[in-house]
């Protein structure tokens, strides 16, 4: 912590220092005064270990100032994902996934027109699952929100969708090609800031952006308003009294609430007052204790002070709401109308979880409206003029400047031109760069039809565990994109900024040994979801699939035309792989599930003479599959001196050096003693640490 020291008392070996704004009292040991390690008006900086105040150092007003900086140069802040020193980032390997590199360093990417070949014909197809299959079909959802959902069939056959298959092939044929990277999002990612580390100004929107002018935000005073008392029930337990509805008709202890006041001018006298924290800390502000001084202040007098009382979403443990006011003499900032749709989506995305039971403390959110003149909200200044990073926490969730689109190399988004198409676009086609505008488009039409079409693929006597009933399984626990250091390139980089990073590669899903041809009751502990002590193991967040067994038999076909030899080549060796390595296929993927071997049981080609001769076959058997991916191995396609093919290889393998014998993902316990994935990520994030992924080449450090 840091800090500027305004107050030492030796009487009571107390001391004052100015936080972020804010006056904090601490008692500290006889040391500090008798050695003298600081005095009035020294920047500190300083622990808190419990009730114990820890002296650091003293710092410069250079080091002080740094923390007053922009957003993007605080170091402290990990929504930057910026340097931190305080301890060595957290290296993870055995995670359900990992990412295979765009490509090796001396590749080059070859973007070309199409040109057609003269291979057409049939690829007979045999699928069977090594580890439990779902496809994802109809769901239902009880009351709880818990969602139930079948394997896909039509007709009562379940099936393989053509769409699914050709994904699957295709992202392998994309690492091998170095082709276009597909289907990514232009939307903008979003971060969880912890406490303590967003420092905001509290303000009252004054306008809005329109007709090119930015909008203004007044600067606004924040009152504590005591609204609960905590009430003593047992040795460290405590109950509160809340007393919301005294403040307002609005109120309901399920939800925040936000309404404007009129009041007095003498608002502005109120004093501040001494307000515990916890043991040994304290902080001085203008506090509000009860209902009945609040409406003292309060005034039907249109003149009045305009006010805002600001109930924020309930907390357990939390007995303050607040009181803004505009702040004398307080300064204005303008902020831009990106700014204002960045704040406008965050408060869609809160109240959409809340909607779809996501935030089972709320039921409505109080910004239930478009935002107006007069709505509170909090910021970072920048320059002493503008705002920036709007939100309505002062734990909030913020949206980066770019898109995981912005991260994409150039050489790897998709062709706006038929002149300089990617491997996998001559082969499956492609509608262009769909992301881009209208008026960014290049005249040229780039929508391009493919070469290569899969059927769905039927099982027509499937086998499904547990006689067909839904398997409960743990919640899907993987990290959002907006952890970073999975997602991107260089730990040490300003994630908010997008210069000089970039997405780490394609997305892939290891395949577990230990499930692969095993009996689900073998491991069933180590997916399906525990009860709690209720007996209850069903809720919003997770889900009940009905799982297809091991060694189920799908069939299907791979038609293709006018491909190359080379092209055709690629596509068979992506269909089949090498021995020991699999596909990965359906829903689950980081359960284990889905790990499936392709066999290519016919190999026909178009007879060339069928147009002569109305009695001959229209296709006719090829034996030599190994001439045509021959023709591909000439152009290193399969090379493992490549880096990302030497990754891809290693994540298809069906074994690796991860396991997942116990839990898909980390797991680590709270004091509780509930143990999940979550608890993992917030022990191992304590003290500002990264959690870095380590690659797909890297040792397991078990």
């Amino acid at each position: 912590m840091r800090g500027k020291v305004i107050k030492m008392d030796n009487s009571t070996k107390e001391v004052e220092i100015e936080v972020k704004g804010k006056i904090e009292k601490y008692t500290v040991g006889k040391a500090i005064f008798n050695q003298k390690k600081f005095q009035v008006g020294d920047n500190i900086d300083y622990n808190l270990k419990g009730k114990n105040f820890e002296f650091i150092k003293r710092i410069s007003d250079e080091e002080m100032k740094s923390r007053d900086r922009s957003f993007s140069n605080n170091r402290n802040n990990n929504f930057k994902g910026n340097k931190s020193n305080s301890k060595e980032p957290v290296k993870v390997k055995q995670y359900p996934y990992n990412f295979v590199s765009l490509k090796d360093k001396n590749d080059v990417v070859d973007r070309r027109e199409r040109k057609l070949g003269t291979n057409t014909g049939k690829l007979v197809c045999k699928l069977l699952n090594k580890t439990p299959l779902f496809i994802m079909g109809e769901s239902e959802q009880d009351s709880k929100g818990h969602t139930k959902e079948r394997f896909y069939r039509e007709k009562g056959i379940p099936i393989i969708p053509a769409s699914s298959l050709k994904g699957a092939i295709r992202n392998v044929i994309d690492v091998l090609t170095n082709s276009v990277i597909r289907n990514v999002e232009d939307e903008k990612l979003e971060q969880r800031i912890g406490a303590g580390k967003f420092e905001s100004v509290f303000g009252i929107i004054e306008s809005l952006p329109e007709n090119g002018k930015n909008g203004v935000i007044v600067e606004a005073e924040r009152i504590k308003v005591k609204t609960k008392e905590k009430i003593e029930i047992g040795h460290k337990k405590f109950n509160f009294e809340d007393n919301g509805k005294e403040f307002s008709k609005k109120y309901n202890n399920k939800d925040g609430l936000i309404e404007r006041v009129k009041l007095k001018d003498s608002i502005y006298n109120l004093k501040e007052t001494e307000i515990k924290i916890k043991p040994g800390v304290t902080t001085v502000e203008k506090l509000i204790t009860n209902s009945g001084e609040y409406k003292k202040y309060v005034i039907d007098d249109e003149n009045g002070v305009q006010g805002v009382l600001w109930f924020s979403s309930p907390i357990f443990g939390k007995i303050h709401e607040k009181l803004l006011i505009p702040k004398k003499n307080g300064r204005k900032f303008e902020f831009s109308k990106e700014e204002y749709e960045d704040f406008k989506y965050i408060i869609k995305q809160r109240a959409e979880r809340i909607k779809n039971g996501k935030d089972i403390n709320s039921s409505t959110f109080y910004y239930d409206k478009n935002l107006e003149i007069g709505d509170p909200l909090l910021f970072q200044q920048k320059d002493g003029k503008i705002a920036e990073h709007l939100a309505f926490s002062e734990i909030p969730r913020l949206r980066y400047k770019f898109s995981p689109l912005d991260l994409v190399p150039e050489e790897f988004r998709p062709s706006d031109s038929l002149k300089k198409l990617s491997f996998s676009e001559r082969l499956f086609g492609t509608t262009g760069d769909t992301t881009k505008k209208d008026e960014e488009k290049k005249d040229e039409l780039v929508a391009l039809s493919g070469r290569v079409f899969f059927e769905d693929a039927k099982n027509y006597k499937p086998e499904m565990i547990d006689n067909g009933n839904p398997v409960t399984l743990k919640a899907f626990g993987e990290p959002h994109p907006t952890l970073t250091t999975f997602y991107l390139d260089n730990i040490e980089k300003n994630y908010n900024e997008n210069k000089g990073v970039s997405i780490r590669g394609r997305k892939f899903y290891w395949h577990h040994k230990e499930k692969i041809g095993k009996s689900f009751s073998e491991y069933r502990k180590s997916v399906e979801m525990p009860k709690d002590k209720n007996g209850q193991n069903k809720f919003a967040y997770n889900s009940s699939l009905e799982l297809m067994d091991i060694n189920n038999e799908f069939e299907f076909n791979v038609n293709f035309e006018n491909l190359t030899d080379e092209e055709l080549g690629v596509l068979i060796y992506a269909i089949e792989l090498e021995d020991g390595l699999l596909h990965k296929i359906g829903k689950g993927k980081a359960f284990g599930f889905g790990s499936c071997k392709i066999k290519i049981k016919e190999f026909l080609l178009e007879n060339k003479d069928k147009y002569k001769d109305f009695l001959l076959e229209p296709f006719e058997k090829e034996s030599k599959k190994e001439d045509y991916i021959n023709k591909a191995k000439e152009k290193r396609y399969f090379d493992e001196n490549r880096k990302n093919i030497k990754e891809l290889k290693a994540i298809l393998s069906k074994t690796n050096d991860l396991d997942f014998s116990e839990s898909p993902f980390p797991e680590d316990t709270n004091k509780k003693g509930e143990k999940n994935t979550l608890n993992w990520f917030v022990n191992n994030k304590r003290g500002d640490r990264k959690i870095v992924l380590l690659s797909i080449l890297d040792k397991n450090p078990k």
